[in-house]
């Protein structure tokens, strides 16, 4: 876009306010106007100062006037401590962070001329700084970054002055990054600034507390190892003069820490000084969710909705998991999976469980590959009943109805709550729903409370199909509706909200009905995208009904029977 093609009327009134102001004030100079080669509208002036010239050249963003101009030193200098780097544009009142339409060039050269006489009059006060940087800002051109935690700082500046602490080093590799943490000092393991069980590598190194008034050198060879010298640490000095090695060092100095490292490449052996990033202390989840962490969430079918659901979870703090599928991931799922590429042709819990990983570290992850509900041996399926009978939430993300009655049969028995959910055919919208016992139906009379309630409304249900999950027909002839990992996603994130209420508030949801359909487009019963009915399920009873004394003694005489032996006349009892 040549915005001043576009709004000639514009690029005429920039032109004029600048030669109004050539006309107003003395020290502007040798306004000339013209094309940059890539046909940006610039123009050099020059401002003068006390009998001196400074040559500038302002140059027109191509999105003005929704951008600011970049103003520059035309001879390449550093001109001022508020400015970007040798050569680079000027930091001037009117930027980025607070430009608006209004400001015109003729304003940018006033805030430069501005900028140059208060920095060359000595006898002024100090300009004031508007030049804030962000931590990103500050170490984008920095590939070696130690992190820093605030318990981290506190053990190193405990160190007595002129003492050498062991310390284990974990580096990561990540995003064309190097990031480095202290894993363990002095034996206090755990100091890490990312959760362990990241993949790592782990390495010894050393912690030293300068003397008072001792500075941190400079990171070169001669300068390290003249330091470690002169502290008396003759083998550290001769692992620094070394031709070849790796080697790490913390060096504390008053309140300056910094880290050190050597490693070899290209025939040499390099030096060099990592950035520091302090690490700050505390959470962004609200307190009530520290919870989670003692609760195991068992997650059935471990797809597109499924695996979104499990990583919601694990960022919301779950760090126990029993996952159960028995599905491969392939190419074609990477379009909604929470899955990448690198997991193509592996068992999705599996994969799903490195994923987890990956967020949150060391967690108690189960994996059962196995179709519930689906062609496996009695032992298997009772077998990941069993387990599943151990959690605090079941979780069924499969859209089967035959695995949903195992999931179901699990929660009755044990009085576990059930979360389900599905999105319906061709990413029209989908169906959350949560079921506790003592608050909510059984289960099998839940789902088909659900059932009839679409029913009722002329239309079955949208379930997705078996076969062919996620797409419907169109109709007319054109290409078939297909939900993507947006929609997908959507649904996951109500589903996962529901399980975190479930979890952390059991007796007292957030939700004031138990069941949801939520519509992504216009289908159905859905007149607008986000169009969300509640549905209301009847009954409330527990789930169990106590045993009475005639059923329990129909209960021992039938153990008697299959265990004579066990008995012996014991439970008898006596006249």
């Amino acid at each position: 876009m040549i915005w001043w093609l576009e709004n000639p009327a514009r690029a005429r009134s920039e032109r004029q306010s600048v030669a109004e102001l050539a006309e107003r004030v003395s020290w502007l100079r040798n306004v000339r106007w013209y094309l940059s080669n890539s046909a940006a509208l610039a123009v050099d002036f020059e401002i003068d100062h006390d009998g001196q010239s400074v040559p500038l050249t302002m140059t027109y963003a191509e999105f003005h006037p929704n951008a600011p101009p970049i103003v520059v030193p035309r001879d390449g200098s550093r001109l001022s401590s508020h400015q970007y780097g040798a050569g680079g544009n000027l930091c001037l009142e009117h930027r980025a962070d607070n430009w608006e339409t209004t400001i015109t060039g003729a304003m940018m050269i006033e805030s430069a001329h501005r900028l140059i006489a208060g920095e060359r009059d000595g006898d002024g006060p100090e300009l004031p700084s508007a030049h804030s940087t962000s931590i990103g800002q500050s170490v984008r051109g920095s590939y070696f970054r130690f992190l820093l935690t605030s318990p981290l700082e506190e053990r190193l500046k405990a160190i007595e002055p002129g003492q050498s602490v062991e310390i284990g080093v974990a580096e990561k590799y990540h995003g064309e990054t190097f990031t480095v943490t202290i894993a363990e000092i002095d034996g206090a393991a755990d100091m890490r600034a990312w959760p362990p069980g990241i993949r790592e590598t782990t390495k010894r190194g050393h912690a030293i507390r300068l003397p008072v008034g001792t500075p941190v050198p400079t990171a070169t060879q001669d300068s390290i190892a003249t330091l470690l010298g002169d502290l008396g640490f003759a083998t550290m000095r001769e692992q620094a003069l070394a031709a070849t090695g790796e080697m790490d060092l913390v060096l504390i100095s008053g309140t300056d820490i910094a880290h050190f490292y050597a490693y070899d490449g290209s025939q040499k052996r390099h030096f060099g000084r990592s950035r520091i990033l302090n690490v700050g202390g505390g959470t962004r989840l609200p307190d009530n969710y520290a919870v989670l962490a003692t609760k195991r969430v068992g997650v059935v079918g471990c797809g597109s909705l499924g695996s979104k659901v499990a990583a919601m979870l694990a960022r919301s703090g779950v760090r126990q998991f029993t996952l159960v599928d028995d599905d491969i991931l392939f190419a074609a799922n990477i379009v909604r999976n929470e899955l990448g590429a690198p997991a193509i042709g592996v068992h999705k819990v599996d994969a799903l469980k490195a994923r987890l990983t990956e967020i949150a570290g060391t967690i108690d992850i189960t994996v059962r590959r196995v179709a519930l509900g689906g062609q496996e041996s009695a032992d298997s399926t009772d077998s990941v009943m069993s387990a599943l009978q151990t959690c605090d939430l079941i979780i069924d993300a499969t859209a089967d109805a035959h695995c949903f009655n195992f999931c179901a049969a699990v929660a009755k028995g044990s009085l576990k709550p059930l979360v389900w959910g599905e999105v319906f055919a061709g990413g029209i919208g989908g169906l959350v729903a949560r079921v506790r016992s003592g608050h909510e139906p059984e289960p099998h009379l839940a789902r088909n409370q659900i059932n009839g309630w679409c029913e009722a409304h002329g239309i079955p249900a949208p379930l997705a199909g078996f076969a062919a999950p996620y797409a419907a027909a169109a109709g007319d002839g054109a290409p078939p509706l297909v939900a993507d990992d947006a929609e997908v996603a959507i649904i996951a994130g109500h589903l996962a909200r529901f399980a975190t209420d479930v979890l952390i508030q059991p007796n007292d949801s957030a939700f004031p009905v138990p069941a949801y359909a939520v519509g992504l487009r216009r289908a159905w019963i859905f007149s607008d995208p986000f169009e969300t009915w509640p549905i209301q399920l009847a009954g409330s009873e527990p789930w169990k009904v106590e045993q009475d004394s005639a059923s329990a003694a129909e209960s021992l005489e039938l153990l008697r029977e299959l265990l004579p032996s066990a008995f012996n006349g014991h439970d008898q009892s006596s006249k």
